[in-house]
């Protein structure tokens, strides 16, 4: 069996769904890698994916069946001691989110703040937390060696050093990388920062909320600009609904959004980034594979979960 040509690492999480409107919640399997998956598989073969991720002893769903079943044959999941992050998903009538684990030791984090796009990495719970959502972010060793060197890599939001630590171990060994850089850095950070945190990435793939301090100084197009200027060969700024802008080439195009009925808003960018790595690993422009990931994103948001979004058949152009 040949080794994958695209790498995915990433998370995997216990979601327990809120819905916006009064309803049962549902703890479902989620997170970011799952989600690159789904948007990847609809523009490439799985059995080129390979997933890198790390789950904990309790751990209650079948992460291996799930990915066969969607084609997988590249899968490596790392165990590690002790509970897995579980964490409520609250959704609001506007389509926001937010986030409280609910983890025994964790649980005090509710009366302290729920954690959204203004949260602040400076609480004094922050660490604690901190430490959990390390325990679920893959490192760059974990990566089977048999899958390397390769063709192109695309690394999930994780916090701590988990990024540049990758990106300084794999830039000679995988000759195209995407980063979806986590809000609990990015956030704060200006154009120098990110340069320098994420030296070596091919493609930059923010959303607006990763990038909220430059998005308050500076016009979306500048911005994107800016960091493509700082080093990022392409910089793809996801805005939800509102249309994607893409820094190549000395340039910013804007890439329109189609308007769709939205089912579950989960997931949406995590499989736009997954669709857009697919798409430049195949020889689509930034430009297409935007346009591509795009629509894949469009498909997942009309359906209710990762596996659902697994199961999806790739979009019509």
């Amino acid at each position: 069996m040949p080794p994958p040509d695209l790498l995915i690492v990433g998370q995997v999480t216990i979601d327990d769904v809120v819905p916006a409107t009064p309803g049962p919640w549902i703890r479902q399997v989620g997170g970011s890698s799952l989600y690159a998956v789904a948007g990847a598989r609809q523009w490439i073969d799985p059995r080129r994916i390979g997933l890198v991720a790390r789950r904990g002893t309790d751990y209650p769903f079948d992460i291996e069946m799930l990915l066969h079943s969607a084609g997988l044959e590249h899968i490596a999941l790392c165990t590690f001691s002790g509970q897995h992050l579980v964490e409520w998903l609250i959704y609001e009538p506007d389509g926001s989110r937010r986030s409280l684990p609910r983890n025994p030791e964790l649980l005090h984090i509710g009366a302290e703040g729920a954690l959204s796009a203004q949260g602040s990495s400076q609480q004094p719970w922050y660490d604690r937390l901190h430490d959990k959502l390390l325990d679920i972010a893959p490192s760059a060793d974990q990566i089977p060696a048999a899958w390397l060197p390769a063709a192109a890599l695309h690394l999930c939001p994780q916090v701590g050093n988990r990024h540049p630590e990758a990106l300084s171990a794999l830039r000679d060994k995988v000759r195209w990388i995407s980063v979806d850089p986590s809000p609990h850095y990015a956030r704060s950070a200006d154009v120098a920062q990110l340069a320098q945190r994420l030296r070596g990435a091919s493609a930059l793939l923010p959303s607006a909320q990763d990038i909220a301090s430059l998005l308050r100084n500076a016009e979306p197009a500048a911005a994107v600009r800016a960091l493509e200027q700082a080093g990022f060969a392409e910089v793809v700024l996801k805005r939800g609904a509102n249309s994607i802008l893409l820094a190549c080439d000395g340039a910013v195009a804007e890439i329109p959004v189609a308007a769709v009925d939205v089912v579950d808003p989960t997931g949406a960018g995590d499989a736009f980034c997954g669709a857009y790595a697919a798409c430049r690993l195949i020889g689509c422009t930034p430009i297409e594979a935007a346009r591509r990931a795009a629509a894949s994103a469009a498909l997942v948001v009309g359906c209710r979960g990762v596996a659902a979004a697994l199961r999806l058949e790739p979009p019509k152009l």
